[in-house]
């Protein structure tokens, strides 16, 4: 068993991930897929993959998501081939996982895992000496049917949709501050990096020059999954995310892609009925795990 440190992965590494991802997800019924850049990282050298082979084949990885300095948690996303487990792959990749995360400052970490995964394996947290953290559980949704916006919808004549552009990014760099409550800078940083990466794709949603809300598309290998996506506050409850979201459905169905998906926290009813309303369905519930040693 060979485990390799990387900080960002080849097209044939990327490549080797996806096929794992899908060798996992059939076997434990799970939905979630592996986000395979660094980009959202805050230190930028730090290895943020642990890829595990057994002669040339892949068989375990372990991604550390660490967008916050390090009085922040780091979420650790980690995967064991199902006919490889048992044999001490997680322990060792984790035990490369601690080292990197300490070394850069990390001393409080999280696991993230699926509710069906934790009912086909109930020793699970005991045997690893974890507990979920209920309050941070969310919802993974999907749809291959996207609600189409209707043409007497009277947004279309008032709202547009476009690609973020550099000369936006202040703007809504001020807007994702006021909707998230972080500092001007870290917004900056998190629009930014959305935008130079090249496997995302970034929309703001306008009323003229106006910025109303913002969203980032990642496209993967199977699903075209949105994140960061926000209205800003004085906007709320007029309809606009729901139209936001079916439009950039619409722009990107033209681009060829089919499977769209996203998360929402389990507790904010008033985004999961949004995404409801655009067609998505709750496919899988999303856990967070604590260890007494983070």
């Amino acid at each position: 068993m060979i485990i390799v440190e990387k900080v960002n992965l080849s097209d044939k590494e990327q490549r080797q991930a996806n096929e794992l991802t899908e060798r996992v997800q059939k076997a434990d019924r799970t939905y979630s897929d592996f986000y395979l850049s660094n980009q959202f990282n805050y230190f930028q050298d730090m290895p943020t993959f642990i890829l595990a082979y057994d002669e040339n084949k892949l068989v375990g990885l372990t991604m550390l998501y660490a967008d916050e300095g390090p009085e922040e948690e780091v979420e650790v996303n980690l995967e064991v081939d199902p006919e490889f487990r048992r044999q001490g792959i997680a322990t060792r990749m984790f035990e490369h996982a601690k080292r990197i995360m300490v070394q850069y400052g990390y001393h409080k970490w999280e696991f993230v895992t699926e509710k069906v995964f934790l009912e086909k394996n109930p020793s699970f947290l005991k045997n690893m000496s974890l507990k979920v953290v209920p309050e941070d559980s969310d919802y993974y949704m999907r749809t291959v049917e996207p609600v189409m916006i209707e043409k007497t919808d009277k947004l279309n004549q008032v709202l547009a949709v476009k690609p973020l552009t550099m000369s936006y990014v202040d703007q809504v760099a001020k807007a994702h501050s006021n909707a998230f409550g972080d500092a001007i800078a870290t917004s900056t940083k998190y629009i930014k990096n959305s935008l130079l990466d090249k496997d995302t794709k970034s929309f703001i949603l306008l009323k003229g020059n106006e910025v109303l809300g913002y969203c980032a598309v990642d496209h993967g290998e199977n699903e075209d999954y949105f994140f960061g996506l926000f209205i800003d506050k004085p906007f709320r409850g007029k309809g606009f995310g729901t139209f936001f979201i079916k439009k950039m459905m619409v722009i990107l169905q033209k681009e060829g892609s089919k499977v769209f998906a996203l998360n929402a926290d389990v507790d904010n009813k008033a985004a999961i009925h949004i995404y409801e309303k655009a067609g998505f369905k709750i496919l899988s519930e999303t856990l967070y795990l604590k260890s007494q040693e983070s």
